[in-house]
């Protein structure tokens, strides 16, 4: 049998297995090592998605024909660097960045609607 790939998952990876996490990047998306990667649908919650350097938390919420990710991004290591959302919907919009948090200890709060779809790939990076 063929050496496979070893993947490694972030814990909020692990919590949204069911929701399609690893799924292939959309156009113009560029998951990086020491990201967070996220695709979710209604109703879905992510309560402490962390890297090395940032933290955040956010949900999603559908309601007359569109979508609404909210949440909070934290800076959490003094290193000259920030955390920072970016956010794709299934319709083809993006937000990049959606929020940035910087310096250390940072919480910055953000929340965008999108008409027309009903799922957004989120991700939590640091640079």
């Amino acid at each position: 049998m063929k050496n496979l790939p070893k993947i490694a998952l972030t814990t909020a990876g692990i919590a949204a297995l069911g929701l399609a996490v690893g799924a292939p990047a959309a156009a113009g998306e560029n998951p990086s090592a020491g990201s967070a990667t996220i695709l979710a649908g209604c109703g879905a919650q992510f309560d402490d998605v962390t890297v090395d350097g940032g933290q955040a938390a956010w949900n999603l919420v559908c309601a007359s024909g569109g979508i609404t990710i909210g949440g909070w991004v934290k800076d959490t290591k003094a290193d000259g660097k920030c955390a920072y959302i970016k956010a794709f919907a299934g319709n083809g919009e993006s937000r990049v960045p959606l929020a940035k948090a910087c310096p250390k200890n940072t919480v910055t709060q953000f929340s965008w609607r999108v008409e027309n779809s009903n799922e957004i790939r989120a991700y939590l990076f640091v640079a």
